[in-house]
């Protein structure tokens, strides 16, 4: 509005305005976000329509409609905003509840399971370098690991979230030719049955 306009003028234009489209536009935001939230779109369109009541065109319907797409996107903005923060305090909220019930049931392991655990997790050993340090061999360290971390997510409820992993089918290891068997053990004295096909 400019200013000397008649807010009289203005008052009786935009109750004018308002009785004509309000149905209309009503109907029209309804069909795209619902009859619950229809009326706040409405509002929000009437009340940008109010502040610039000379920048209204004629006719005015699809001005007035172009406002409501324009506060529908806006409605839209603000319920994916809240919906984000939402599942961002709910996956925060159970990412700390399973850490502490992780830490609790940590502490409640037997030493052996603790210490594999560690190695694993913090010193991000590898199998070959954790089955040195344990002095076993590297298929001990695996199913030692293993079940470590079975048992600490069966102790800490976090087995529930652990997605199964996908069986592969075995594959197939031909039977080394006699011959070539020897010559492996000659090579590499220390490898021995199971381990010559890992």
């Amino acid at each position: 509005m400019t200013i000397g306009t008649d807010v009289g003028d203005d008052a009786q234009r935009f109750t004018a305005l308002y009785r004509e489209h309000h149905r209309r536009l009503r109907d029209f935001a309804r069909r795209r976000v619902g009859a619950d939230l229809a009326q706040e779109v409405v509002a929000e369109t009437f009340l940008v329509a109010w502040r610039r009541l000379d920048d209204i065109p004629a006719p005015a319907i699809p001005w007035l409609y172009r406002v409501a797409l324009y506060e529908i996107a806006n409605l839209r903005r603000r319920q994916a905003k809240a919906v984000r923060l939402h599942n961002a305090l709910r996956e925060g909220g159970i990412r700390a509840a399973l850490a502490r019930a992780v830490a609790l049931a940590f502490v409640n392991l037997k030493q052996r399971d603790q210490e594999i655990l560690r190695l694993a997790a913090w010193e991000q050993l590898s199998s070959s370098e954790g089955a040195a340090v344990l002095r076993c061999s590297v298929p001990a360290y695996r199913m030692r690991l293993h079940r470590a971390r079975i048992r600490l997510a069966v102790a800490s409820g976090a087995r529930e979230h652990l997605r199964p992993q996908p069986q592969l089918p075995p594959v197939p290891v031909p039977a080394p030719a006699p011959a070539r068997g020897r010559a492996l053990a000659r090579e590499h004295p220390s490898l021995h049955g199971p381990e010559l096909v890992l």
